[in-house]
């Protein structure tokens, strides 16, 4: 399954902005770990710091691994299901 979160930092993390990367490297290395393949981590100019583009193998791990990144206070996160041309296909295919 395929995932696209949004990040914003939070007061906390715009105060340890510095530490930045080495929380991405930390997160994505958490991420492995628990089945997680992060394909993309971003950080982004306006309304929103950062979008992380990743699979996972269900809806729950998803779930765990972004509230576990956003546990942490320096960030907040929206998370969106998401699909490429052969997942909207299926989708496509059951549109009556």
């Amino acid at each position: 399954m395929k995932f696209v979160t949004l990040i914003r930092f939070t007061s906390q993390g715009v105060a340890n902005f510095t530490q930045t990367t080495k929380r991405a490297k930390e997160f994505m290395k958490h991420a492995k770990a628990a089945g997680v393949d992060i394909t993309e981590l971003l950080w982004t100019q306006g309304r929103y710091d950062g979008i992380i583009t990743f699979d996972a193998p269900d809806r729950e791990t998803a779930a765990a691994v972004i509230l576990g990144l956003s546990a942490h206070g320096n960030v907040q996160t929206e998370t969106m299901n998401a699909f490429d041309a052969k997942g909207m296909e299926k989708v496509l295919s059951r549109v009556k």
